[in-house]
Protein backbone atom coordinates (compact mmCIF):
# COMPACT_ATOMS: atom_id res chain seq x y z
CA UNK A 1 0.00 0.00 0.00
CA UNK A 2 1.03 3.53 -0.83
CA UNK A 3 -0.17 6.47 -2.02
CA UNK A 4 0.64 10.01 -2.15
CA UNK A 5 0.15 12.61 0.96
CA UNK A 6 2.05 15.85 0.16
CA UNK A 7 4.71 17.02 -1.75
CA UNK A 8 7.54 20.12 -0.66
CA UNK A 9 10.82 20.95 -1.75
CA UNK A 10 12.68 18.33 -0.21
CA UNK A 11 10.90 15.43 -1.04
CA UNK A 12 7.21 13.81 -0.96
CA UNK A 13 5.46 11.94 1.69
CA UNK A 14 3.21 8.77 1.08
CA UNK A 15 0.81 6.56 3.39
CA UNK A 16 2.74 3.32 3.41
CA UNK A 17 2.47 0.40 5.17
CA UNK A 18 4.93 -0.60 7.88
CA UNK A 19 5.70 -4.30 6.84
CA UNK A 20 7.22 -5.38 10.39
CA UNK A 21 4.48 -4.52 12.05
CA UNK A 22 1.45 -3.87 9.77
CA UNK A 23 0.64 0.12 10.88
CA UNK A 24 0.56 2.81 8.30
CA UNK A 25 2.83 5.10 8.72
CA UNK A 26 3.85 8.75 6.82
CA UNK A 27 7.11 8.15 4.78
CA UNK A 28 9.14 10.65 3.10
CA UNK A 29 11.20 10.20 0.02
CA UNK A 30 13.62 12.66 -0.66
CA UNK A 31 13.21 14.19 -4.76
CA UNK A 32 15.41 11.96 -6.72
CA UNK A 33 17.03 14.83 -8.54
CA UNK A 34 18.11 16.48 -4.96
CA UNK A 35 19.48 13.03 -3.42
CA UNK A 36 22.38 13.49 -6.27
CA UNK A 37 23.57 15.81 -4.03
CA UNK A 38 25.55 15.25 -1.14
CA UNK A 39 24.56 18.40 0.48
CA UNK A 40 21.02 17.69 0.00
CA UNK A 41 21.43 14.58 1.31
CA UNK A 42 23.25 15.52 4.41
CA UNK A 43 20.10 18.06 5.03
CA UNK A 44 17.68 15.33 4.69
CA UNK A 45 19.23 13.28 7.16
CA UNK A 46 19.84 15.69 9.43
CA UNK A 47 16.30 15.99 9.45
CA UNK A 48 15.62 12.18 10.75
CA UNK A 49 18.35 13.35 13.60
CA UNK A 50 17.12 16.28 14.58
CA UNK A 51 13.47 15.10 14.71
CA UNK A 52 14.14 12.14 16.56
CA UNK A 53 15.98 13.71 19.19
CA UNK A 54 13.16 16.48 20.61
CA UNK A 55 11.48 14.83 23.38
CA UNK A 56 7.91 16.22 22.81
CA UNK A 57 4.19 14.65 21.81
CA UNK A 58 4.34 17.82 20.31
CA UNK A 59 6.63 16.76 17.61
CA UNK A 60 6.07 14.55 15.06
CA UNK A 61 7.54 11.21 15.67
CA UNK A 62 10.31 9.82 13.42
CA UNK A 63 9.94 6.11 13.93
CA UNK A 64 12.96 5.02 11.82
CA UNK A 65 15.22 6.92 8.67
CA UNK A 66 17.49 5.11 6.06
CA UNK A 67 18.97 4.93 2.70
CA UNK A 68 17.44 2.74 0.32
CA UNK A 69 20.14 0.48 -0.63
CA UNK A 70 18.93 -0.40 -4.22
CA UNK A 71 17.84 2.78 -5.08
CA UNK A 72 20.13 5.22 -2.88
CA UNK A 73 17.04 6.99 -1.58
CA UNK A 74 17.37 8.48 1.44
CA UNK A 75 13.61 8.25 3.72
CA UNK A 76 12.32 9.05 6.92
CA UNK A 77 9.02 6.68 8.37
CA UNK A 78 7.39 8.83 10.26
CA UNK A 79 3.98 8.48 12.56
CA UNK A 80 0.99 8.82 10.21
CA UNK A 81 -1.11 12.04 11.28
CA UNK A 82 -4.55 12.70 10.60
CA UNK A 83 -6.38 15.92 10.62
CA UNK A 84 -5.22 19.38 8.76
CA UNK A 85 -2.50 22.27 9.15
CA UNK A 86 -2.83 24.99 10.92
CA UNK A 87 -3.74 26.83 7.91
CA UNK A 88 -6.28 24.82 6.60
CA UNK A 89 -8.06 25.08 9.84
CA UNK A 90 -8.22 28.88 10.09
CA UNK A 91 -8.92 29.14 6.40
CA UNK A 92 -11.93 26.64 6.73
CA UNK A 93 -12.94 28.35 9.99
CA UNK A 94 -11.91 31.36 10.23
CA UNK A 95 -10.67 33.42 13.33
CA UNK A 96 -10.55 30.73 16.36
CA UNK A 97 -11.76 31.53 19.63
CA UNK A 98 -9.18 32.66 22.63
CA UNK A 99 -9.32 29.70 24.29
CA UNK A 100 -8.32 27.62 21.51
CA UNK A 101 -5.81 29.53 20.52
CA UNK A 102 -3.96 29.56 24.12
CA UNK A 103 -4.82 25.49 23.95
CA UNK A 104 -2.55 25.53 20.87
CA UNK A 105 0.31 27.50 21.93
CA UNK A 106 0.53 25.76 24.91
CA UNK A 107 1.19 22.79 22.88
CA UNK A 108 3.55 25.01 20.50
CA UNK A 109 5.61 26.11 23.05
CA UNK A 110 5.95 22.98 24.52
CA UNK A 111 7.12 21.57 21.52
CA UNK A 112 9.70 24.31 20.62
CA UNK A 113 10.58 24.25 24.17
CA UNK A 114 11.68 20.83 24.17
CA UNK A 115 13.45 21.50 20.63
CA UNK A 116 15.34 24.05 22.29
CA UNK A 117 16.39 21.83 25.41
CA UNK A 118 17.97 19.50 22.83
CA UNK A 119 20.15 22.56 21.19
CA UNK A 120 17.84 23.18 18.08
CA UNK A 121 16.24 26.19 16.29
CA UNK A 122 13.33 25.23 14.21
CA UNK A 123 13.67 28.17 11.39
CA UNK A 124 10.56 27.50 9.19
CA UNK A 125 7.76 28.03 11.75
CA UNK A 126 4.90 28.75 10.06
CA UNK A 127 0.54 27.85 10.22
CA UNK A 128 1.45 25.14 7.45
CA UNK A 129 4.42 23.38 9.96
CA UNK A 130 1.92 23.29 13.03
CA UNK A 131 -0.42 20.42 12.36
CA UNK A 132 -3.60 19.79 14.13
CA UNK A 133 -3.36 16.24 14.33
CA UNK A 134 -6.62 14.29 15.69
CA UNK A 135 -5.45 12.88 19.19
CA UNK A 136 -4.94 9.44 20.68
CA UNK A 137 -5.75 10.35 24.18
CA UNK A 138 -9.37 9.78 25.72
CA UNK A 139 -10.72 13.06 26.00
CA UNK A 140 -8.78 15.24 23.90
CA UNK A 141 -9.80 16.39 20.28
CA UNK A 142 -6.68 17.41 18.71
CA UNK A 143 -2.88 17.53 19.49
CA UNK A 144 -0.53 20.03 17.93
CA UNK A 145 2.63 18.23 16.30
CA UNK A 146 5.58 20.62 15.04
CA UNK A 147 6.73 19.23 11.47
CA UNK A 148 9.63 20.00 8.92
CA UNK A 149 12.52 20.34 11.12
CA UNK A 150 14.45 20.22 7.69
CA UNK A 151 16.09 23.42 7.73
CA UNK A 152 16.68 23.55 11.53
CA UNK A 153 19.46 24.48 12.96
CA UNK A 154 21.55 23.21 16.35
CA UNK A 155 22.22 26.29 18.25
CA UNK A 156 25.97 24.98 18.98
CA UNK A 157 26.90 25.22 15.26
CA UNK A 158 24.75 28.53 14.88
CA UNK A 159 26.73 29.76 17.91
CA UNK A 160 30.46 28.94 16.15
CA UNK A 161 29.37 30.48 12.71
Amino acid sequence: MQKPLSAGGMGAVYVVEQLQTGRTRALKLMHPQLAKDARFRERFEREARISATIQSDHVVEVVDAGVDDASGMPWIAMELLRGEDLLQLVDRRGALPPAEVLTIFKELCHALSAAHEAGIVHRDLKPENIFMSKSQRAGAGKTVKVLDFGIAKLVANAQTK
